[in-house]
């Protein structure tokens, strides 16, 4: 299907919001890269083909053909820990190998910061790993393998977002693929939960808007006052009012993947989800 990379206009809903951030006067950082750069990470050893040489009787002949062996392994090691505040080449090697798995930890500068901090906790956690935010040689060396994370709707809609409330992860698919792994933060506690369950998206608004808790950027919403949205704080813990934090960065493109009236799955640890074929998922 087309996607619309619009914003959709909205009447202006005087609608409070169940969530907030945490500044009142934050300035968005530089607009994210796109999401699709290749891996520049790994080496590929060429392709080994061996033929065996056709066997002729008077009634055929057959050719049979061994197929390619490839295998790819880090073009680069990493000797060292690297954690926030580090700079160089191999920073710049892990950002772009986050990049081509679907992670944003922004432009690929060599500059290991917040953002770039944000989305090692996302693909740590989504390997079963402790979110320290630290890449070790050993971390270095898994991410070589390919990832894909297992879907909390298996067969679900190909144009949907998933959020894994305990993990503290929002997946996006477009097509039935990953378009935009990313680290979050929800609903506080239990007076401020973001409730689980299957939504849509409905309206949202474009920018900055205030609400009775506080200020949200770009928000998109899916469950009454509650949505996904910018914020200048996502810290590696819930802390929201309900709604779903997503780092600033991110929040500037997050609209334009999304449409009104795509599912939005949120996966509390209790919901066991059915999709269009009836097959339920599997709970966190």
């Amino acid at each position: 299907m087309t996607r619309r990379t619009g914003l959709l206009l909205v009447p202006v809903i005087l609608l409070l919001s169940a969530c907030e951030t945490r500044s009142d006067a934050a300035t968005p950082p530089s607009t994210a890269a796109a999401q699709t750069a290749a891996p520049t990470t790994a080496a590929t050893i060429a392709p080994t083909t061996t033929t065996i040489a056709p066997t002729t009787t008077a009634a055929s002949t057959t050719t049979t053909t061994i197929a390619p062996t490839t295998t790819t392994i880090a073009t680069v090691p990493i000797a060292k820990t690297l954690s926030q505040g580090a700079k160089g080449d191999d920073v710049k090697l892990v950002q772009e190998r986050l990049r081509a798995l679907h992670f944003d930890p922004g432009d690929p500068d060599g500059v290991f910061d917040t953002l770039m901090t944000q989305a090692v906790w996302a693909y740590q956690k989504l390997s079963d790993l402790p979110p320290d935010g630290n890449v070790t040689p050993e971390l270095w060396q898994q991410m070589q393998q390919p990832f894909t994370p297992a879907p909390l709707v298996p067969g679900g809609e190909p144009d949907r977002v998933e959020i894994d409330l305990p993990r503290q992860v929002l997946v996006a698919y477009q097509g039935g693929n990953i378009v935009l792994i990313s680290h979050i933060s929800t609903g506080r506690n239990a007076h401020w939960p973001t409730p689980g369950g299957e939504f849509h998206f409905t309206w949202r608004v474009s920018g900055w808007r205030t609400s009775e808790l506080g200020r949200l950027y770009n928000p998109v919403y899916f469950n009454k006052g509650i949505a996904v949205h910018g914020a200048p704080e996502v810290p590696n813990k819930p802390a929201s009012h309900g709604c779903v934090r997503i780092p600033m960065t991110i929040a500037k493109y997050f609209p334009s993947l999304v449409v009104k009236g795509e599912a939005v799955y949120v996966q509390d640890g209790y919901h066991a989800f059915t999709s269009p074929l009836g097959m339920p998922s599997s709970m966190t």
